[in-house]
């Protein structure tokens, strides 16, 4: 029976800090992937009931010009923090923390770039097609809860809340990393002193 237990190998795999690495680092590789299909997506999905008049259409353009950065964005995060997690050293024990600090990093960067660009984007949109195109931004209000009202306040009120929500997040994402880190710190200067 010894012989045939598989579960002390993969204990053995999961402790070392390698199944970690490779698991993660292939993930963000795949969330690259999702994210471009999601760009994609959205892009289309924008499209189908924008508005018929020139600015209208025009305001989309320059949205979806924004929509193409920030898919490109939120992909290159992904890939290079990816890449960081498959040069993360292999210390046995130690790679689940940095692991977490470095995901929470990569979320604060993703949250704060999305929400830069889809601002910057959607405030362009309603100034440009004069408040016409706006409904589009229907699929983001849970991201951009400023749209709504006269075209000018609305593309301000999207532009500044947006911009806010990106440095905060990307302040709590490294906050929330350093925090661990400073935690982990504690932890093993109290181990050396007890």
């Amino acid at each position: 029976m010894q012989k045939l237990s598989i579960v002390p190998a993969l204990l053995r795999l999961i402790s070392e800090g390698s199944f970690f690495k490779q698991v993660f680092s292939w993930l963000l590789r795949l969330w690259t992937v999702a994210a471009l299909v999601a760009g994609i997506w959205l892009s289309i999905e924008l499209w189908r009931g924008g508005g018929t008049s020139t600015q209208a259409i025009f305001g989309q353009l320059i949205f979806q010009v924004a929509l193409v950065l920030a898919a490109y964005l939120v992909a290159h995060l992904s890939w290079v923090r990816a890449q960081d997690v498959a040069a993360m050293p292999q210390i046995a024990g130690e790679v689940i923390i940095p692991l977490t600090r470095l995901l929470l990093r990569l979320g604060g960067e993703l949250y704060a770039s999305l929400m830069a660009v889809a601002s910057v984007g959607g405030a362009l949109m309603i100034w440009i097609s004069a408040g016409e195109a706006r409904p589009d931004l229907g699929e983001l209000r849970m991201l951009l809860p400023a749209a709504g009202g006269d075209p000018f306040p609305a593309g301000l009120a999207m532009l500044l809340a947006g911009l806010a929500s990106a440095a905060l997040g990307l302040l709590g994402g490294y906050l929330a990393s350093e925090l661990l880190g400073l935690l982990c710190a504690i932890e093993s200067n109290t181990r050396k002193q007890g």
